[in-house]
């Protein structure tokens, strides 16, 4: 089944009236016996589950905890229960609120007036209106209203604990008649997400419910998120998965004003960990939104230790504040997130013995209280993360009115006014690929940016820009978040500890810039100019114009310059229609179009139809002639068989299959039954980065696992299956790290020349200088430089016959945006090259140029190297004759 984008909507909700409530008093934040119950009928937890949250090796599995908060909120006016959106997989993605009665009848307009509090022209246009000063207004109107308060579970859905907890915390909330709980609900409107990866809570639960009892391993062995795994949080700037999506809708729609997410760590991290966050901190973050982050996790710290709950911890972990793959969007919208780090137990929730204490510490300023104890159990993990909780609710409930005035109105006001990016950066209309300036435009449009597109030339910067071309200003609601994604990344000196200490790694990767990563050229524009122009409303691919049939013996074209074209091959291939490629440049239409160029027979009746419907959905323009160019050409294989070799539990392998779903590619995930037969059931088979000769040859133990993951046994023999694939006529690709197996593998002649010692050479995540040669065919379609993603990988030194597509320049310093040290190192190296290996042909990419689907730009190498390798060569004539 082939599969597309799916963007998920959550719903938008009525205005009604809203009322101011008076602040409580700040209380205290644990259970107390003495306090009424004010809702009959609700179960506790052990009632309805049968045992308590953090019981020895019990966990509530995901539909039972979606039963539980739908009984809560059938018997509570205080609490909802709504289900906002399906999954990946198709389950329900649940959220609660949970509020006063008064609070959630009036919960639109509380919406509403928070929208306008995060927009200063709205509240400079109110303040006009009302004759008061903005600032003014602003107070006033923040006291009418109720701060939201966004908690998370289980993104990663091995962090068990954090789901188990919030059964106990919305159940307080729900029953208890306190101080404590009076001063939450009436002052803020919480926003619960039992898990932020409902499919993952599916799987890991209910593999270790079904496994008890058993010898098998009791962790989940794969994905538990079904493309993603543990890198579903760092999806916060391509936005790719539907959950993604769906958080950013969220905060879109509530713009809480804290966020606190629920993980877990290892059995030897400290018991618990929190802001105030490490260095370093991107320039575009508002203060008051990162100062405020800091604050919730002092506050904490503060309670926990109160508390008696040992081993807390701050600062020396996370430095998450520089790029937007794990800052996310909310900070841009004026919300401070913070997080819970918790230690892990055994085996998910059995308590973790050591023969030593625990994370053993010294008492310092960033740990005052340590741990002492050489077990630790899943009970703790359990009351640890309600005790973090209650504290961060406590904190903003107890000032409510500041946190709207302070995070959604100043932070966003200064956004109009702060001066650390350009004015604008200018994305010129003229682009070589089309495709990748839509898929650009489309994140920063569900980003909520404002787009304005020229309707007349105009200039800018000293360069002349014609009519189409895209501005997005930096002064706007948004705008910090336009230069987070589309600056060039310069990794600060200053994230040291002190002038002498050594410079702290980021926790991610150092760059994320979006138009660098996709092919797109953007201009920063550091003065005001003025333009012509009109707000975009909606992105769309741009509009072509399909030309005449061009006969029964002539040809549409199209040029290899777009990743785009991956799709259009995927739906010919999909639709039974012939594809050739262009072995060199060719004349269309008075213009000159690169090696690599598709060819399609226009006398097949579904062709016209297929790249009708493709060019719409790309935005690539169609050419025809009467007359096939005089080229030889490769016939690409019809319905080209591609085997993903991914491993279990193989992140990288996962966004493969995310983006050959995408594009619509014919593939299958091979399994160990494969190898038996591997020229008879794939033309290509791409190893995906990470493929070690282990993954291949040992893999997952069947004794361990149930059958339904002996997909991903080993092999012993499967490197030798693997070479007889390709000396018979197969065509391998493999990237990242997989090019060193598949160098060994099938004996290449490459050096890998990448330094291993992290003091003389350092690229942890940026992107390099890369020069490509575009004759060849891997890198067909390619500009002659452009820069590729770079970490750490392997860069290879040629030692015998190749065709090289794409190496380092010689040069000293290889940096275009992030960090590097010691880069001259790979100068002169290769990265992309293919060998002839028998009667078959392997490509090896060694840097991760598929990296998490970030560098989109890459993607036409991948599928140069999957589809050319499988083909056929037609010489001119040849292909003269196929087209009558």
């Amino acid at each position: 089944m082939r599969l597309r984008h799916v963007t998920a909507v959550v719903a938008a909700t009525a205005l009604v009236g809203l009322a101011a409530v008076p602040v409580q008093a700040q209380v205290l934040d644990r259970p107390s016996t003495r306090v009424d119950v004010k809702v009959k009928g609700v179960p506790t937890p052990k009632q309805f589950f049968g045992f308590e949250m953090g019981d020895e090796g019990k966990l509530a599995d995901f539909g039972s905890v979606k039963r539980y908060f739908k009984l809560v909120a059938d018997r509570s006016d205080e609490v909802e229960y709504q289900v906002v959106d399906r999954t990946t997989l198709g389950n329900e993605f649940p959220v609660l609120l949970l509020s006063s009665r008064h609070n959630l009848k009036r919960i639109d307009q509380i919406l509403d007036i928070n929208k306008r509090l995060s927009d200063p022209r709205v509240m400079r246009a109110e303040a006009s209106r009302a004759r008061m000063p903005m600032d003014e207004y602003a107070r006033q109107l923040a006291a009418k209203s109720r701060p939201v308060y966004y908690i998370e579970a289980t993104i990663h859905s091995t962090e068990v604990g954090a789901t188990q907890s919030l059964v106990d915390v919305v159940h307080r909330l729900a029953t208890e008649n306190s101080e404590f709980t009076r001063q939450v609900l009436d002052n803020l409107v919480l926003l619960v997400v039992p898990s932020q990866n409902p499919d993952g809570q599916h799987l890991v639960v209910d593999h270790f419910n079904k496994t008890a009892g058993t010898d098998f391993n009791r962790t989940y062995p794969d994905l538990y998120h079904h493309y993603a795994g543990h890198d579903n949080n760092r999806d916060w700037f391509m936005m790719t998965q539907k959950e993604s999506r769906t958080r950013v809708r969220l905060e879109q729609k509530y713009r809480p004003v804290a966020q606190h997410y629920m993980h877990q760590a290892g059995v030897n991290s400290p018991r618990i960990w929190s802001p105030p966050w490490d260095e370093p901190m991107s320039e575009t973050l508002d203060p008051i939104v990162v100062s405020a982050s800091n604050s919730l996790g002092q506050q904490t710290q503060r309670d926990l230790v109160a508390e008696g709950k040992k081993g807390s911890k701050w600062n020396d972990a996370y430095g998450i504040l520089w790029n937007a793959d794990v800052i996310g969007h909310s900070p841009f919208l004026g919300t401070s997130t913070w997080l819970t780090e918790i230690a892990s137990v055994r085996d998910l929730a059995y308590t973790y013995t050591s023969d030593t204490v625990l994370e053993p510490a010294d008492k310092t300023l960033r740990s005052v209280m340590p741990y002492d104890r050489k077990t630790w159990s899943l009970k703790q993990i359990v009351e640890y993360g309600s005790s973090a909780a209650y504290s961060g609710m406590k904190t903003v409930s107890g000032d409510p009115t500041s946190w709207l005035y302070n995070n959604l109105y100043l932070s966003n006001r200064n956004s109009e006014t702060w001066n650390g990016g350009p004015y604008a950066y200018v994305v010129p209309a003229d682009q070589r690929d089309p495709y990748a300036l839509y898929d650009m435009l489309k994140i920063f449009d569900l980003g909520q940016v404002e787009i304005d597109r020229a309707t007349k030339p105009f200039t800018a910067g000293g360069r002349a820009y014609p009519q189409g071309s895209y501005i997005l200003r930096t002064h706007q609601p948004m705008g910090r978040w336009v230069d987070q994604l589309l600056r060039i990344d310069t990794y600060p000196d200053s994230a040291r500890k002190c002038a002498q200490c050594p410079l702290i790694m980021p926790y991610s990767e150092t760059t994320d810039n979006l138009a660098l990563l996709m092919g797109v050229d953007v201009d920063a524009v550091a003065e005001p100019f003025a333009a012509v122009t009109t707000r975009v409303r909606g992105v769309e691919p741009v509009r072509q114009q399909m030309p005449g049939h061009p006969g029964q013996t002539g040809a549409y074209v199209l040029s290899p310059t777009s990743y785009g074209l991956s799709q259009v091959i995927a739906d010919l291939q999909d639709a039974a229609v012939p594809t050739y490629r262009a072995k060199a440049g060719i004349r269309i239409d008075g213009r000159t179009l690169p090696a690599g160029a598709l060819l399609v027979p226009a006398k097949d009746p579904k062709a016209r139809q297929v790249l009708t419907r493709a060019s719409q959905e790309t935005g690539l323009p169609v050419y025809a002639t009467r007359t096939v160019p005089k080229v030889d050409a490769i016939k690409l294989k019809d319905k080209t068989r591609v085997g993903l070799i991914r491993g279990a539990n193989n992140m990288p392998g996962g966004w493969m299959m995310w983006m050959f779903d995408q594009i619509g590619v014919n593939y299958q995930v091979v399994s160990a039954d494969d190898y038996a037969d591997l020229s008879g059931r794939y033309d290509t088979i791409v190893l995906a980065p990470g493929i070690s000769a282990n993954t291949i040859t040992r893999g997952l133990d069947p004794a361990k696992n149930p059958a339904e993951f002996h997909w991903a046994r080993g092999v012993p023999d499967g490197l030798d299956k693997l070479k007889q694939f390709v000396n018979a006529g197969g065509n391998l690709v493999a990237l990242g790290s997989a090019s060193t197996t598949a160098a060994t593998s099938l004996g290449l002649p490459v050096r890998n020349v990448t330094p291993t010692d992290r003091s003389a050479f350092n690229v942890p995540g940026a992107l390099l200088e890369q020069r490509y040669d575009p004759d060849v065919p891997a890198a067909w379609g390619m500009p002659e430089s452009w820069p590729t993603w770079f970490n750490n990988d392997a860069a290879f030194t040629v030692t015998g016959d190749a065709r090289v597509a794409a190496t380092y320049p010689d040069k000293d310093d290889l940096l275009v945006s992030g960090y590097a040290h010691g880069s001259a190192a790979i100068g002169g190296a290769t990265n992309i090259a293919t060998f002839e290996v028998g009667e078959g042909e392997a490509t090896i990419a060694g840097g991760h140029i598929t990296f998490r689907t970030w560098p989109r730009a890459a993607w036409t190498v991948v599928t140069n190297a999957m589809y050319n390798g499988a083909g056929q060569d037609v010489g001119a004539e040849q292909l003269a004759g196929l087209f009558r």
